[in-house]
């Protein structure tokens, strides 16, 4: 007996492994979308970027560098970003190539990466506490069951790229950087 639930928890470790590489090949990257090729202007990145409150900013100095932004205040005459460490950092419109909207990447990976944690305790949980307790091992093979759905929704959902806000008349980026969608 012990031997099938070895070979079920197996079977659905394997499932979720397949399911999550399939949801991973399946998102588009921001490398597919293309070179950009339009201008955008201040105003516009000003207005949107008010809404987010983060930036990433590239720089003449630094043009192959992102460099991360949390919004202090951002007018037409300037950009300034404050730091954790350190004080707020200003940016002139003459001293910025361009002005990019971080996408959504880093947190799908967390949530993914913490669904898939828990669904690997829970596996452990439910073959140490099937020799034990049997109507315990359920239960955590539901809890198990649960979070291999939470992981797959958080992979199967729309991946938002960096998206450019703004580039500086006559720039072009560079690098990683130029598959950036517009």
């Amino acid at each position: 007996m012990p031997q099938q639930y070895i070979r079920s928890i197996l079977i659905l470790i394997a499932l979720a492994v397949i399911s999550s590489t399939l949801a991973v090949a399946q998102s588009r990257t921001s490398l597919e979308s293309g070179a950009v090729t339009s201008n955008h202007d201040w105003q516009n990145a000003q207005s949107i970027s008010s809404s987010s409150g983060k930036l990433f900013v590239v720089t003449i100095a630094q043009p192959s560098r992102r460099q991360p932004c949390r919004i202090r205040s951002f007018t037409p005459d300037k950009l300034v970003c404050s730091r954790v460490i350190g004080g707020p950092r200003t940016y002139f419109p003459g001293q910025i190539i361009a002005l990019i909207l971080p996408g959504d990447h880093g947190s799908k990976l967390r949530w993914a990466l913490g669904f898939n944690g828990g669904l690997a305790a829970a596996i452990w949980g439910t073959v140490v506490l099937a020799a034990i307790c049997p109507a315990c091992a359920v239960v955590t093979g539901i809890v198990a069951l649960a979070l291999f759905g939470a992981a797959g929704a958080v992979l199967i959902g729309d991946e938002q790229p960096d998206r450019l806000l703004y580039l500086a008349p006559g720039q072009r980026l560079t690098g990683k950087l130029r598959f950036l969608q517009p």
